[in-house]
């Protein structure tokens, strides 16, 4: 079974939505400091994960799908 870097989907979602950090960080009501550390995260928890999607306006089916184009 191969681990997810989930860090890589959401550089990759953020790409494919065109949403940059800072424009991120405000949609998640977190800081731009946040959102650089989960970039280089690759295990998310589910819960952050889920905040991500939400602000993004995509599944998480889809977040996972971006890491792997």
């Amino acid at each position: 079974m191969e681990l997810i870097d989930t860090g890589k989907c959401l550089i990759a979602a953020q790409k494919g939505k065109g949403v940059n950090s800072r424009q991120l960080a405000k949609l998640a009501n977190t800081s731009p400091q946040q959102v650089l550390r989960w970039r280089k995260s690759s295990n998310l928890k589910l819960h952050t994960i889920q905040l991500l999607c939400s602000a993004l306006g995509i599944t998480i089916d889809a977040f996972i799908a971006f890491g792997y184009k």
